[in-house]
């Protein structure tokens, strides 16, 4: 290796310099999340002062210089970077097309391109495999990209990301050079300016990118076996995580960095192996998978700021709340973060909710939480059970938010504002001198609108006979009611693993194939209709055969007999007839134990 150095994005794109990204390396695959976070960050230094130091790195770059093909050209093979070095000339390239001023548009046509002693224009990257064409389309036919901006455009603008994502599959080169010219189209649409200052605006992003953007420059050798780099840097390799970039920012290598770290990082984090398979273990937020530890952090964050937080900025937002702390707040801060994951590391979760009793809360809440998706709840219950060390007032106030969660799941209410309220209550709670759940309730019964009220017990019963709820949603509410049956002092076991149960219609979607016809259409419609609510609904051990499960009630109950082990099951196997009447009678007796179990 020749060197190793900081260096602008402005040394990459100077003179005659031209890379050609190798044989083996991937295509063009960035996407849309990619491209708004590196313009986000782009954007970001751009509105902080000009006299600022801000900077933000975006990673290495590692090149080695090769035997140059054309005269007036310095040619180097680009071993890791051309992900952030494409991105980079597209970026600018969609800037260039909506500068106003010719000459800003040959300033940045000189930074993509340049012209060998031929006097014949080349791009700055040579792309290999697919991507060369339409890479080199994107640099030099304006028609190529104006045809394909106005087909974009035509389109609703609830379309893009499908245009973005689906449209143009196979094709990201094409797709990273929209959405940055449509993103920029918004950005400077919203300064409200004149020609000449979105120009200037224009100007100063183009800077920006050069100069604020650092990257790790690794020169390498002609006798470097590139190969053998390129597959050491991507072979297994695994990406720092939040976790650990955190940990290296937070310690420096003298000794009050090193006790702090081995008392408030380590011996929480890393001390055994249970701790450090505990925090690395994945769990579901969203439709991602992200570790327990990241989780943990995020919630942290979201107290501490009383803001939404963004899981894939993670680090970026803890690196911007360290910066603003002194030493001594940074050490509080370190030891706080040690406090809350030690009540962090006693939530149940994963194998601790295969089984459980209805007499385990909080193993039930979050077990309920868990199967409801209701993950935007976690910053609050971390809260909750840090202020909270009274046992029996965290019991009443995890009734509380269950019954809550609970009754509107079976109201079929939306969930697409919690995230917004649960850190509103959140940012409430932190303002009470204690928390209690007679305050918590009152508070929660305060809420009048759609997205956030607490649901009337006619509301409840119009959700048990009238809402068709997703069969998990379903399973679960079904299996919290035979846990609350099994807590029966006479009953032996009162504890009962969801495993294995699978969720059953009674009478079946297919009725119409083995079961009797009923004389109208209306009646016809209402079998379809209620087949689907709770009622008509039980959880079976196993999974009955396709055929039986289309055949006629006296067939069907004979056969559910042998795959039923709960009594609300089996209690339905005494009906001679399965119809509406036998639905809405099962649905009341939900109702009146759903009540019972979720008060108001």
């Amino acid at each position: 290796m020749l060197s190793a150095n900081k260096e602008k994005i402005q040394s990459f794109l100077m003179g005659g310099s031209q890379y050609h990204i190798p044989f083996f390396q991937r295509p063009y695959v960035w996407k849309v999340e990619n491209w708004q976070e590196f313009i986000e960050s782009v954007i970001e230094q751009v509105e902080v002062s000009d006299d600022s130091e801000s900077e933000h790195f975006i990673g290495t770059i590692i090149v080695q210089q090769k035997e140059s093909t054309k005269i007036g050209a310095i040619e180097y093979d680009l071993v890791d970077g051309q992900q952030r070095l494409t991105t980079i000339c597209l970026l600018l390239k969609a800037l260039q097309d909506l500068a106003q001023k010719d000459a800003t548009k040959n300033w940045i046509q000189n930074l993509v391109t340049f012209t060998d002693s031929e006097a014949e224009l080349c791009p700055r990257i040579i792309h290999s495999r697919k991507d060369v064409e339409l890479f080199e389309a994107v640099l030099f036919d304006a028609t190529h990209n104006q045809e394909n901006w106005e087909a974009l455009t035509a389109l609703p603008k609830d379309q893009w990301d499908d245009f973005f994502n689906k449209t143009l599959e196979h094709k990201a080169v094409l797709g990273c050079y929209l959405y940055f010219r449509s993103t920029l189209s918004e950005y400077l649409a919203a300064k409200n300016m004149d020609k000449e200052e979105q120009n200037n605006l224009i100007k100063k992003l183009v800077q920006t990118i050069l100069i604020k953007l650092p990257v790790i420059h690794m020169a390498l050798s002609k006798k470097d076996d590139v190969q053998e780099i390129f597959d050491t840097i991507n072979s297994q390799g695994v990406k720092l995580t939040t976790a650990e970039l955190l940990k290296n920012f937070l310690f420096k290598n003298d000794q009050k960095s090193i006790k702090l770290y081995q008392e408030n990082w380590y011996s929480i984090f890393e001390a055994n192996e249970d701790d450090i398979e505990f925090w690395s273990s994945d769990r579901t937020s969203g439709r991602m998978r992200r570790s327990t530890m990241e989780l943990f952090l995020y919630s942290y964050l979201v107290i501490k700021k009383e803001s939404t937080v963004k899981l894939e900025k993670l680090f970026r937002e803890y690196k911007s709340l360290i910066k603003q702390k002194t030493p001594d707040e940074l050490v509080e801060m370190i030891i706080d973060l040690k406090e809350h994951a030690e009540v962090y590391r006693q939530i149940p979760d994963g194998i601790d909710l295969r089984a459980l009793s209805y007499a385990e809360y909080k193993k039930r809440f979050f077990q309920i939480a868990s199967e409801f998706e209701i993950t935007t709840i976690m910053p609050l219950m971390l809260y909750i059970m840090k202020q909270v060390k009274d046992g029996e007032e965290l019991k009443k106030i995890l009734a509380v938010l269950e019954s809550y969660i609970a009754r509107r799941t079976i109201c079929k209410m939306t969930t697409k504002n919690y995230n917004n309220l649960f850190l509103g209550l959140l940012v409430e709670l932190k303002k009470w001198d204690k928390i209690t759940s007679e305050k918590l309730l009152e508070k929660l019964l305060s809420y009048k609108e759609d997205t956030n009220v607490f649901p009337t017990d006619e509301q409840v019963k119009d959700g048990v006979f009238n809402k068709a709820l997703i069969n998990k949603y379903t399973r679960e509410i079904l299996y919290i009611i035979s846990l609350y049956d099994l807590n029966d002092p006479k009953t032996d076991n009162h504890s009962l693993s969801l495993d294995g149960f699978s969720l059953e219609h009674l009478m079946p979607k297919k009725w119409e194939n083995n079961w009797e016809i009923p004389d109208s259409k209306e009646k016809v419609e209402l079998n379809n209709f209620k087949l689907l609510t709770l009622g008509n609904l039980a959880l079976i051990k196993g999974s009955l055969n396709s055929k039986l499960r289309d055949s006629a009630w006296p067939i069907k109950r004979e056969e559910l007999n042998t795959y039923s082990t709960l009594n609300r099951t089996r209690e339905c196997l005494g009906n001679a007839v399965w119809d509406v009447k036998a639905i809405n009678e099962r649905s009341q007796k939900l109702y009146e134990t759903i009540v019972e179990i979720w008060k108001k």
